[in-house]
């Protein structure tokens, strides 16, 4: 690692680039030192994590006094009363604590500890190899309502998007920023990639249309079952027969609406990898299912007449929302949404996204995906145009 690092140079770089800075005080085996946290928060008002093998209360005392915002706890050297003790100390004095884990036993202590923010070390403490699969596997236990970091490991923009897509809420990264010569252009580029939504295209209805979702490398496929008003609405043997012809890289979503136990069955046995469901939410069907669900909700004029109750449920994994009528192509108030609690969940966006519109979408509301079907389909026909779907995708993929 780049050790000869001009601080000055590097804390103006982190300023306009980072969210927090991490810095090592441990003097025996990281060379850090105190010294150097009390002269980097005299630089910025960032916040400071202190990165130290913290085990007693002086430590914790220390951190705030000499101008920390956070402390890190790791699991693997602390048995629970300690743990918990520096940990509820730290609170007290106003300090965060990312708790850091690196097998599924830790995790399993912090979650009945109920800590707030949770560390995934990618870093394997016996072997040292580090390996992304870490925070895929455990991020997946991790109950709602809990901050996950991943930390270690990040070299590409390929593993930024596989973090996303694991779970991770925010990114530890030392080693690649230490070492680039442009710190603040990667870690811009690396926010960038980051914001960058997935894409969901809706209302296929024929194996053609899966094709140019192929081409487009498009993440997910939705097609409408068993709602006849729509004029997308496939029968589930056709459905089937897309499903046949997708590749393992692209989801696809069976859009419902007000859906019963048996048309649930079928669309399982279709081999659909979701379920969004608009409308009524059953317990029969809730319980019976199989697939995550996408819960789907159409905003009229104020958020309050919207029911949130479900969404906490376990076996929802994303909340969809849409215009007051689906695939009208319209547009509702993003204003509404744009400082909902998610709960943990994914964020889709959908009503009247075009590529005209979509960066303002993200830029404003920040969805984990996009969702788009009207804007992509030929003005005087039937189906989707495939030059109107590659504008889409480049307009979402070229946001910066």
């Amino acid at each position: 690692m780049n050790s000869k690092v001009d601080l000055d140079t590097r804390i103006k770089q982190y300023n306009a680039s980072v969210d927090a800075i991490s810095c090592l005080t441990e003097e025996d085996h990281f060379n850090g030192s105190v010294e150097y946290l009390k002269q980097i928060r005299s630089m910025t008002k960032l916040p400071i994590i202190r990165k130290d093998f913290i085990i007693e209360a002086y430590q914790v005392y220390e951190a705030k006094v000499i101008g920390a915002d956070a402390i890190l706890l790791i699991a693997a050297i602390l048995d629970d009363g300690t743990f918990k003790r520096l940990y509820e100390l730290a609170y007290s004095l106003g300090l965060d604590v990312l708790c850091e884990v690196h097998d599924e036993e830790e995790l399993k202590r912090m979650i009945n500890l109920d800590v707030k923010i949770i560390g995934i070390n990618n870093r394997n403490l016996k072997t040292f190899e580090v390996s992304l699969d870490t925070t895929k596997q455990l991020a997946n236990m991790i109950p709602e309502g809990k901050v996950i970091v991943s930390e270690s490991g990040v070299l590409s923009n390929e593993d930024i998007l596989t973090l996303k897509e694991s779970g991770a809420n925010a990114l530890l990264i030392g080693t690649a920023l230490m070492e680039s010569d442009c710190p603040e252009l990667t870690a811009k580029t690396w926010k960038n990639i980051y914001k960058i939504p997935q894409i969901k295209i809706c209302g296929i209805t024929d194996k053609k249309e899966i094709e140019y979702i192929i081409k487009n490398k498009v993440e997910y496929a939705g097609m409408v079952l068993f709602f006849e008003q729509s004029k997308r609405c496939i029968d589930i043997d056709i459905a089937k027969e897309i499903i046949n012809t997708v590749n393992k890289k692209i989801k696809t979503v069976a859009v419902t609406v007000s859906p019963t136990a048996k048309q649930l069955k079928l669309i399982e046995e279709a081999g659909f990898d979701y379920i969004q469901i608009h409308g009524e939410l059953s317990k029969e069907v809730y319980e019976s299912c199989s697939l995550p669900i996408i819960r789907a909700f159409n905003v009229k004029a104020d958020i309050k007449d919207i029911a949130f109750d479900d969404i906490k449920l376990d076996k929802i994994k994303a909340i969809l929302f849409d215009a007051s009528v689906s695939g009208d192509g319209k547009i509702f108030n993003w204003d509404i949404i744009e400082n909902i609690d998610r709960k943990n969940k994914k964020l889709i966006l959908a009503g009247g996204l075009n590529s005209e519109n979509v960066k303002e979408a993200i830029e404003k509301i920040g969805p984990d995906i996009v969702d788009v079907s009207s804007a992509v389909e030929y003005d005087n026909a039937k189906g989707k145009d495939q030059e109107k779907i590659k504008n889409f995708v480049n307009a979402v993929r070229e946001y910066k």
